[in-house]
C-alpha cells in the first residue's frame, strides 16, 4: 500500500463517519453528505489547453481566449476591471449573445428569474450554456461558429466543476447549466455530443434528487402548510422574503425543465425516460405575472389577489381537473398547463412500452392492450383540454406553450395507434440503413403497413389528419427546440406513409368531390365539419403544395414540403439530419 493510501486511511479513520451516524434508508439520495473535493489544475489551464473539434477562423480564435480568460475566473470579472483588448471584446460578446438566449430560448423554459438577473451575479458555467443555446439560435453564421466552441468550453467546466466539487451538485445554477448544455447537445445532430447527454442525464437528475428537488412521494402524504410572507408593511422583510420565495421557486422551475428535457430524450430515443412521475414536484411553476413581477411589492399584491392555490398550482388537482374536461383556473401559467400535457404524454408513453412487449411477438397478452383502451382515450381527451386551454394565447410565451403542447398532443395520437408509427418507422430506417440484412424486412413492414390502413381506414384518415395539424401547427409557429424538430418530421413521415400506403378509395363516391386541406387548424367550425366528414367516407385530401395526397407519386413533393420547414430550423444540427432523410425519400420513395 502507498504513503498515499496510508495518510487516507488514517485520516478517514480520525473523522466521523456522518452515513453510519445517521440512520436511513440505505437507497435514498443523500440531502445532507460530506462533499468530496478534489485538487485539480487551476480551470484557466484546462481550458487554455482544450483543442476544439471544428478549429475556429483566427478572428474567432482571439475571441475564444478573451471567453476563457473572463469565464474561467469566479465571479465574472467587471467591464471595467478587463484591460486585455481580447477579454474586452469577449465580455461584449458574451453579453450580446446571452441577449440572445433570452430573446431565441427564455420564453421556452423560464428557468432565469430575469427581473433579478444581472451578468455579474450570474455563475460563470450559467452565462456560458445560456451564450452556447443563443449563439446557436442566433441568426450570424460567425455566432453559430462560436457556439461550437462555447460548448466545448461549457462541458470543460461543467466536467471540471463536478470532479473538482460535489457540492457543485447541490448547485441549482450548476444544474439549470447542465440541463441547457444537454439540450443543446441533444439538438446538435453530433453522435458524440448526444451521446455525451444521455449518459450525464443521470448526473443531472441525481443532482436534483440530492437536493430534494425531485423527491419520491409515499402513499402517505403530509400536507404542508402554506408558508406566510410576515411582513408585508416592512419593506426589508418583504424584500427578503420575495428573495427567498426566489430560490424556492427557481428550484422548481428548474426541476420541471429537466423533466421536460427528459421527456425530450426519451421521445428522440424512443427509449424509457428515468425521471418518474411520483417524484414531481408536487406544484406546477406559479403563473407568470408572479415570475415576471419587477418588484417585491409587485409580487406580493399579485400573489395576495391570487390567493395561495393559484399563486401554487396543485400538479395532481389540475390533472384530475383536465381529465374530467373540467374548466382550468384562469390563472394557471401557459408552462404549467404545457407540463401538464408532458406529464399525459409520458403517461401514454408508458403505456405504449407495456403494450410493445405485450405484443404476439414478445409476450402475447393482448388482454394487456385491450386492457389500457378506455385509460388511454381518457388520457388523450385530457390531452385535448389541456390544448383547448391554451388555444388563445396573448403573448410569445403562451403561443410557444400551446405549439409545443399542441405538436405533443398531435404526437400521442399517433403514437397511442398500436404501433403504426413504428411500422413506418421501420421502413424509414430500412431505407437510410447500409446493412443489407435490414432490406430484407422493409417489404414485410410495407405489407403489414397496407394491411394496417386498410383494415381501418377510417382511423387511418384519422392519423393522417393529425399528422397534419402537426404541419399545420409549425407553418403557424415553430418553436426552436430539439423535440420539436422530431415532432414535425415524424408528422410528414406520417403523411408520406399515409400517402404511399393508405386506402384511398371512397366509402360512397358520390359524397365527397372537393379536396379536404388536412393542414389547416380546425378552429373554424364549417372546416371541422368537412373534416369530420372527410374522416368518415374519405376522399380528395391536400396538404402543403400537393392538391391530393392520395395519388401515385405524392411522395417527393411532399418530401420537397417537409424541407422547407425543416430550413426554419438548420441552427438545429438535429434538422439537417433529419432533412437528409427527406432527401432519400425524395428519390427513393417510401
Amino acid at each position: 500500500m502507498g504513503n498515499g493510501d496510508s495518510s487516507r486511511d488514517s485520516q478517514d479513520e480520525g473523522q466521523p463517519d456522518i452515513e453510519q451516524n445517521t440512520l436511513a434508508w440505505p437507497f435514498d439520495q443523500a440531502h445532507k453528505q460530506s462533499p468530496h473535493r478534489y485538487q485539480l489544475p487551476p480551470l484557466r489551464d484546462i481550458l487554455n489547453g482544450y483543442c476544439p473539434t471544428d478549429r475556429p477562423r483566427p478572428v474567432q480564435t482571439t475571441l475564444v481566449k478573451g471567453f476563457i480568460q473572463i469565464l474561467s475566473e469566479n465571479p465574472l470579472p467587471q467591464l471595467e476591471t478587463l484591460r486585455d483588448p481580447h477579454s474586452i471584446q469577449a465580455f461584449c460578446s458574451l453579453q450580446r449573445l446571452v441577449d440572445s438566449y433570452f430573446s431565441r430560448f427564455h420564453d421556452i423554459q423560464a428557468i432565469i428569474h430575469k427581473p433579478t438577473w444581472t451578468m455579474s451575479a450570474c455563475p460563470p458555467i450559467l452565462l456560458t450554456a445560456m451564450a452556447s443555446v443563443g449563439a446557436l439560435l442566433s441568426d450570424s453564421q460567425s455566432d453559430y461558429e462560436l457556439s461550437v466552441a462555447l460548448s466545448e468550453i461549457c462541458s470543460t467546466m461543467i466536467n471540471w466543476m463536478g470532479a473538482s466539487d460535489a457540492t457543485n451538485y447541490s448547485d441549482v445554477s450548476y444544474l439549470n447549466a447542465l440541463c441547457l448544455y444537454q439540450i443543446y447537445s441533444l439538438g446538435s445532430g453530433k453522435r458524440q455530443l448526444y451521446q455525451n447527454a444521455d449518459r450525464s442525464r443521470g448526473l443531472l437528475i441525481g443532482g436534483l434528487r440530492g437536493i430534494g428537488l425531485l423527491n419520491p412521494r409515499s402513499s402517505v402524504t403530509v400536507i404542508q402548510d402554506h408558508e406566510t410572507i410576515r411582513g408585508f408593511e416592512d419593506d426589508d422583510v418583504l424584500a427578503k422574503d420575495w428573495k427567498n420565495w426566489i430560490k424556492m421557486e427557481s428550484g422548481r422551475r428548474a426541476a420541471w425543465a429537466a423533466f421536460e428535457y427528459d421527456c425530450s430524450l426519451c421521445t428522440l430515443t424512443s427509449r424509457r425516460g428515468i425521471v418518474d412521475l411520483s417524484e414531481l414536484p408536487s406544484e406546477l411553476p406559479c403563473p407568470e405575472s408572479m415570475w415576471n413581477a419587477t418588484s417585491a411589492r409587485a409580487w406580493f399584491a399579485l400573489m395576495s389577489r391570487l390567493g395561495q392555490d393559484d399563486s401554487k398550482p396543485n400538479l395532481s388537482r389540475v390533472l384530475k381537473q383536465a381529465l374530467a374536461g373540467g374548466e382550468l383556473p384562469s390563472s394557471l401559467g401557459s408552462w404549467a398547463k404545457r407540463l401538464c400535457a408532458q406529464v399525459i404524454g409520458r403517461l401514454l408513453w408508458d403505456l405504449w412500452q407495456i403494450e410493445v412487449v405485450a405484443m404476439p411477438e414478445y409476450l402475447g397478452l393482448g388482454s394487456i392492450v385491450a386492457a389500457h383502451q378506455d385509460t388511454k382515450r381518457s388520457l388523450l381527451k385530457g390531452l385535448n383540454n389541456l390544448v383547448e386551454s391554451l388555444s388563445s394565447p396573448s403573448s410569445t410565451s403562451d403561443l410557444t406553450s400551446y405549439n409545443i403542447a399542441s405538436l405533443l398532443c398531435h404526437y400521442s395520437h399517433l403514437c397511442a395507434a398500436n404501433g403504426v408509427l413504428d411500422l413506418i418507422l421501420s421502413i424509414v430506417r430500412g431505407l437510410i440503413s447500409t446493412e443489407p440484412r435490414v432490406h430484407d424486412g422493409i417489404k414485410i413492414a410495407r405489407n403489414r403497413l397496407k394491411l394496417t390502413f386498410a383494415r381501418d381506414p377510417k382511423t387511418a384518415r384519422r392519423l393522417c389528419w393529425h399528422a397534419a395539424q402537426i404541419v399545420a401547427i409549425a407553418n403557424e409557429y415553430l418553436v426552436s427546440a430539439p423535440c420539436e424538430i422530431m415532432r414535425v418530421f415524424m408528422g410528414y413521415i406520417f403523411i408520406i406513409a399515409y400517402s404511399a400506403y393508405g386506402d384511398h378509395t371512397r366509402s360512397s363516391p358520390m359524397e365527397v368531390t372537393q379536396s379536404v386541406r388536412l393542414d389547416l387548424h380546425d378552429q373554424n367550425l364549417s372546416h371541422r365539419r368537412v373534416v369530420v366528414k372527410w374522416i368518415e367516407v374519405g376522399g380528395p385530401a391536400s396538404s402543403g403544395s400537393v392538391p391530393d395526397i392520395g395519388i401515385d407519386g405524392c411522395v417527393p413533393a411532399i418530401s420537397t414540403d417537409a424541407q422547407e420547414i425543416l430550413k426554419k430550423l438548420q441552427c438545429w444540427g438535429l434538422a439537417h439530419k433529419f432533412t437528409k432523410v427527406f432527401q432519400v425519400l425524395e428519390t427513393k420513395g417510401l
